[in-house]
Protein backbone atom coordinates (compact mmCIF):
# COMPACT_ATOMS: atom_id res chain seq x y z
CA UNK A 1 0.00 0.00 0.00
CA UNK A 2 1.54 3.04 -0.50
CA UNK A 3 2.04 5.72 2.13
CA UNK A 4 0.72 9.32 1.13
CA UNK A 5 1.73 12.67 2.92
CA UNK A 6 0.65 16.08 2.09
CA UNK A 7 2.90 19.74 3.25
CA UNK A 8 1.14 23.11 2.39
CA UNK A 9 4.01 25.84 2.13
CA UNK A 10 2.91 29.93 1.27
CA UNK A 11 6.35 30.91 0.61
CA UNK A 12 6.68 29.49 -2.23
CA UNK A 13 3.02 28.75 -2.59
CA UNK A 14 2.78 25.15 -2.64
CA UNK A 15 1.21 21.54 -2.00
CA UNK A 16 4.14 18.74 -1.51
CA UNK A 17 2.97 15.22 -1.83
CA UNK A 18 5.46 12.38 -0.21
CA UNK A 19 4.44 9.03 -1.79
CA UNK A 20 6.54 5.71 -0.48
CA UNK A 21 5.52 3.10 -2.44
CA UNK A 22 6.52 -0.59 -2.16
CA UNK A 23 7.37 -1.09 -5.48
CA UNK A 24 10.33 -0.83 -7.67
CA UNK A 25 11.69 2.54 -9.36
CA UNK A 26 11.11 0.90 -12.94
CA UNK A 27 7.57 0.28 -12.11
CA UNK A 28 6.69 3.28 -11.15
CA UNK A 29 8.14 5.36 -13.49
CA UNK A 30 6.36 3.15 -16.25
CA UNK A 31 3.03 3.63 -14.48
CA UNK A 32 3.45 7.55 -14.12
CA UNK A 33 4.84 7.84 -17.60
CA UNK A 34 3.23 5.34 -19.73
CA UNK A 35 0.29 6.90 -21.02
CA UNK A 36 -1.79 3.74 -21.39
CA UNK A 37 -0.78 3.03 -17.69
CA UNK A 38 -1.55 6.84 -16.92
CA UNK A 39 -5.16 6.78 -18.26
CA UNK A 40 -6.06 3.65 -15.93
CA UNK A 41 -5.11 5.80 -12.64
CA UNK A 42 -4.21 9.74 -13.06
CA UNK A 43 -8.09 10.48 -12.07
CA UNK A 44 -10.68 11.18 -8.85
CA UNK A 45 -12.23 8.18 -7.44
CA UNK A 46 -15.22 8.33 -10.00
CA UNK A 47 -13.54 10.06 -13.22
CA UNK A 48 -12.89 8.49 -16.13
CA UNK A 49 -9.68 8.79 -18.16
CA UNK A 50 -11.63 8.65 -21.84
CA UNK A 51 -8.00 9.82 -23.90
CA UNK A 52 -4.23 10.36 -22.77
CA UNK A 53 -1.43 11.65 -24.23
CA UNK A 54 1.98 12.19 -22.78
CA UNK A 55 5.12 13.45 -24.29
CA UNK A 56 8.82 12.14 -23.21
CA UNK A 57 10.08 15.35 -25.41
CA UNK A 58 10.77 19.15 -23.01
CA UNK A 59 8.38 21.38 -24.90
CA UNK A 60 6.47 18.51 -25.64
CA UNK A 61 2.72 18.62 -24.90
CA UNK A 62 0.28 16.35 -22.79
CA UNK A 63 -3.17 16.42 -22.81
CA UNK A 64 -5.94 14.04 -20.43
CA UNK A 65 -9.67 13.96 -21.54
CA UNK A 66 -11.77 13.16 -18.23
CA UNK A 67 -15.15 12.58 -17.67
CA UNK A 68 -16.86 12.97 -14.27
CA UNK A 69 -19.56 11.20 -12.55
CA UNK A 70 -22.42 13.56 -14.32
CA UNK A 71 -20.57 12.59 -17.63
CA UNK A 72 -19.37 15.45 -18.25
CA UNK A 73 -15.75 15.66 -20.25
CA UNK A 74 -13.09 18.55 -19.62
CA UNK A 75 -9.06 18.33 -20.53
CA UNK A 76 -5.97 19.07 -18.71
CA UNK A 77 -2.75 19.66 -20.49
CA UNK A 78 0.05 21.29 -20.60
CA UNK A 79 3.79 20.96 -21.46
CA UNK A 80 6.69 18.50 -20.37
CA UNK A 81 8.87 21.03 -18.66
CA UNK A 82 11.12 17.97 -17.31
CA UNK A 83 11.82 14.64 -18.53
CA UNK A 84 14.73 12.66 -16.81
CA UNK A 85 14.16 8.75 -17.44
CA UNK A 86 13.54 7.28 -13.52
CA UNK A 87 14.09 10.89 -11.58
CA UNK A 88 12.46 13.74 -12.56
CA UNK A 89 8.82 14.59 -14.08
CA UNK A 90 7.58 18.23 -14.60
CA UNK A 91 4.95 19.34 -16.75
CA UNK A 92 2.45 22.68 -16.65
CA UNK A 93 -0.98 22.11 -16.03
CA UNK A 94 -3.95 23.67 -16.99
CA UNK A 95 -8.05 23.00 -17.24
CA UNK A 96 -10.30 23.44 -19.16
CA UNK A 97 -12.23 24.52 -16.44
CA UNK A 98 -9.81 26.91 -15.02
CA UNK A 99 -7.62 28.09 -18.78
CA UNK A 100 -6.52 31.33 -16.97
CA UNK A 101 -4.39 28.94 -14.23
CA UNK A 102 -1.49 27.37 -14.85
CA UNK A 103 0.14 25.10 -12.05
CA UNK A 104 3.49 23.62 -12.09
CA UNK A 105 4.01 19.92 -11.12
CA UNK A 106 7.28 18.61 -10.22
CA UNK A 107 7.84 14.91 -9.46
CA UNK A 108 11.06 13.53 -8.17
CA UNK A 109 11.71 9.58 -8.23
CA UNK A 110 13.68 8.20 -5.55
CA UNK A 111 14.62 4.37 -5.47
CA UNK A 112 15.35 3.02 -1.95
CA UNK A 113 15.97 -0.72 -2.29
CA UNK A 114 12.08 -2.29 -3.70
CA UNK A 115 10.65 1.10 -2.33
CA UNK A 116 10.29 4.16 -4.43
CA UNK A 117 9.28 7.38 -2.88
CA UNK A 118 7.48 9.61 -5.23
CA UNK A 119 7.69 13.54 -4.26
CA UNK A 120 5.42 15.50 -6.01
CA UNK A 121 5.65 19.46 -5.39
CA UNK A 122 2.51 21.38 -7.04
CA UNK A 123 3.08 25.14 -7.15
CA UNK A 124 0.47 27.28 -7.31
CA UNK A 125 0.87 31.20 -8.57
CA UNK A 126 -0.95 32.38 -5.59
CA UNK A 127 -2.15 31.65 -2.00
CA UNK A 128 -5.89 31.66 -3.67
CA UNK A 129 -4.84 29.27 -5.97
CA UNK A 130 -3.74 26.94 -3.44
CA UNK A 131 -6.41 27.53 -1.66
CA UNK A 132 -9.20 27.23 -4.11
CA UNK A 133 -7.97 23.67 -5.46
CA UNK A 134 -7.92 22.57 -1.24
CA UNK A 135 -10.93 23.67 -1.20
CA UNK A 136 -12.57 21.92 -3.76
CA UNK A 137 -10.87 18.86 -2.45
CA UNK A 138 -7.49 18.35 -4.01
CA UNK A 139 -6.13 16.31 -1.29
CA UNK A 140 -9.27 13.46 -1.40
CA UNK A 141 -8.62 13.81 -4.92
CA UNK A 142 -4.75 13.40 -5.15
CA UNK A 143 -5.49 10.10 -2.61
CA UNK A 144 -8.10 8.68 -4.61
CA UNK A 145 -5.46 8.84 -7.64
CA UNK A 146 -2.62 7.18 -5.44
CA UNK A 147 -5.26 4.32 -4.47
CA UNK A 148 -5.71 3.96 -8.42
CA UNK A 149 -2.41 3.73 -9.01
CA UNK A 150 -1.66 1.26 -5.89
CA UNK A 151 -3.93 -1.31 -7.48
CA UNK A 152 -2.49 -1.05 -11.18
CA UNK A 153 1.06 -1.10 -9.34
CA UNK A 154 -0.11 -4.56 -7.31
CA UNK A 155 -1.71 -5.89 -10.82
CA UNK A 156 1.67 -5.08 -12.80
CA UNK A 157 3.56 -6.27 -9.85
CA UNK A 158 1.50 -9.97 -9.99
Amino acid sequence: MINISFEVTDAPTRLIVTELMPYPLASVWLAQTEPLYVQRWWAPVGYVNVDTELSSEIGGPWRVVQSDPQGNQFALYGKVEAFEPNEKLAISITTEIFPDTVLHLTQDFEARGEVTKVVSTYEFTNEEELTSYLNLGGMDRLRGASARLDALLTQLAS
